[in-house]
């Protein structure tokens, strides 16, 4: 698979380097337009098509484009922001090429039936669209036709996956070599509907002369497959380590769903440190959990963490802000105890009124596992797009962070940075979140990961258990289905017998 998202910046490169004598620009230009016809004479029957041209290299896609259905008796009608004349460059060659006559922006009419080819404004848009162009992306709002948009829909902004208000949602997007951000980030995601990745002779080796880290979409290509989905079988329980979770006295579920989960991804031992008053209900909830009473919350340290063994503390499904002093004791302490920290939900809300002492605190042995309320609770002044917020936050903890959402994001204080595409819908229902960070904890315990790939194997496999799971999903249904996932990853590939 290949994984890397690539940047405005990075896929000008990309293309700048697969440059040669025999292949220009225009070439480029020419075979980016006929695999959009291609792409379109594959997926949609035979009907009238108006193509919508911008003024740069994404109106040259779109004018190959229309020429090459023309070729193949389509019924093919073009409209452009600006009039042939004042056409510049590769575009103006490609308008040449298409040779009829063509309306501007201004004149279109938007009908109903037929498809569109949105080839207006590409990667490249950097400004509010206003006047013509505005209006006939609202009128693309309201038609009834499949809108293909060429690279992102127009209005999309291609590092950051923001939509202007006009951006219309395209049934399919066509882009080319590699998914720009926008084809992975919210709001853009969306506004892609459909994407497909066309070839148009760009070489992988490109990618070496292309700087800068690349940002990659999660998946078990990128090297912990093996390790998260085995277990040699001469080992014990104490060489997949002990997860010791911080159990809730009110929000009991969390602390529950995050032990199980923990214990379902491989950790060899699991222990819950709950209030007396409640012990039972982690104690009902599975015979495989180890439950231990703590009258305390303060006094965490001297119960949990100074037997070595225990090799991973999660802290915050469920804990409760009530007792904050407290809390943030359990983070401090165990912040220091120098073992590996999943701190989740309360125990990053906690610190919302002294994000100093907090900033202070977190090192590089923790994964931070917040949503977009808790991230702006930690990091209100961190602004730009999911990706430049979350690597930030990364660099200033030098902890490994979890940005979630349906688009989450796992950056590495290093900058490394890893998008995630898996899951559902579905997974929009409480305690998701807590089996992630049980699951993030678990893998961190077993001993054969980095920090960051643990968070990026549970984030995927997250995302895969709710997919098996389904409709009708809640939260303990995932847990039961993590096995599943390990089974699904374990499975050698059958070859064809000849």
């Amino acid at each position: 698979m290949n994984t890397e998202i690539l940047s405005i910046e990075q896929m000008r490169q990309a293309e700048e380097a697969s440059l040669s004598g025999k292949t220009s620009s225009y070439t480029l230009m020419q075979r980016a337009g006929r695999a959009v016809a291609d792409i379109v004479r594959e997926q949609y029957e035979k009907q009238p098509v108006l193509v919508l041209c911008g003024s740069g290299n994404n109106g040259g896609d779109g004018f190959i484009a229309a020429s090459e259905l023309k070729r193949k008796k389509w019924n093919v009608t073009v409209a452009c922001k600006l009039e042939a004349e004042y056409l510049e460059g590769d575009v103006a060659r490609a308008a040449e090429e298409w040779g009829d006559d063509f309306d501007t922006l201004e004149k279109v009419e938007i009908p109903q039936d037929g498809i569109i080819i949105d080839a207006i404004f590409g990667t490249g848009l950097e400004r509010e669209i206003t006047g013509d162009a505005q209006e006939v992306l609202f009128a693309l709002q309201r038609t009834q036709c499949p809108i293909v948009s060429v690279d992102v829909p127009s209005g999309t902004y291609a590092d950051s996956g923001d939509c202007q208000p006009c951006t219309p949602q395209a049934e399919l997007t066509i882009t080319f070599f590699r998914k720009k951000l926008a084809h992975v980030l919210l709001p853009g995601r969306v506004a892609c509907g459909e994407i497909v990745i066309a070839d148009i002779g760009i070489k992988d080796e490109v990618l070496e002369d292309v700087q800068g880290s690349f940002i990659r979409e999660n998946d078990p290509s990128l090297g912990w497959q093996d390790d998260a989905s085995t277990k040699a079988f001469w080992t014990h329980k104490y060489h997949h380590g002990h997860v010791t979770v911080l159990g809730g006295k009110r929000l009991t579920g969390a602390g529950v769903l995050a032990s199980l989960s923990a214990l379902r991804i491989g950790a060899g031992l699991v222990s819950v440190a709950a209030h007396p008053e409640v012990i039972d209900i982690y104690r009902n909830a599975s015979p495989s959990l180890m439950v231990e009473p703590m009258q305390e919350m303060a006094r965490f340290k001297d119960h949990y963490i100074n037997d070595d063994r225990r090799n991973v503390l999660l802290i915050g499904p469920g804990a409760g802000t009530e007792n904050a002093g407290a809390l943030k004791k359990v983070v401090f302490d165990a912040v220091a105890s120098e073992r590996y920290c999943v701190l989740d939900a309360d125990a990053l809300t906690v610190f919302e009124d002294d994000i100093r002492t907090f900033y202070k605190t977190i090192g590089d042995r923790c994964i931070l596992t917040p949503h977009e309320g808790e991230f702006e609770r930690i990091f209100p002044d961190y602004k730009g797009s999911k990706v430049e917020r979350a690597r930030a936050a990364a660099a200033k903890t030098g902890a490994v962070i979890v940005l979630k959402g349906a688009d989450t994001v796992i950056a590495a204080p290093d900058g490394r940075v890893v998008i995630n595409l898996t899951g559902s819908g579905w997974l929009a229902t409480a305690g998701t979140g807590d089996v992630l960070a049980g699951m993030i904890a678990g893998l961190a315990a077993r001993k054969v990961f980095k920090l960051f790939d643990a968070a990026c194997a549970a984030v995927w496999m997250h995302g895969k258990a709710a997919e098996l799971a389904g409709p009708g999903l809640i939260s303990e249904d995932m847990v039961a289905k993590i096995p599943q996932v390990l089974a699904h990853m374990s499975e050698e590939p059958v070859e064809d017998e000849e």
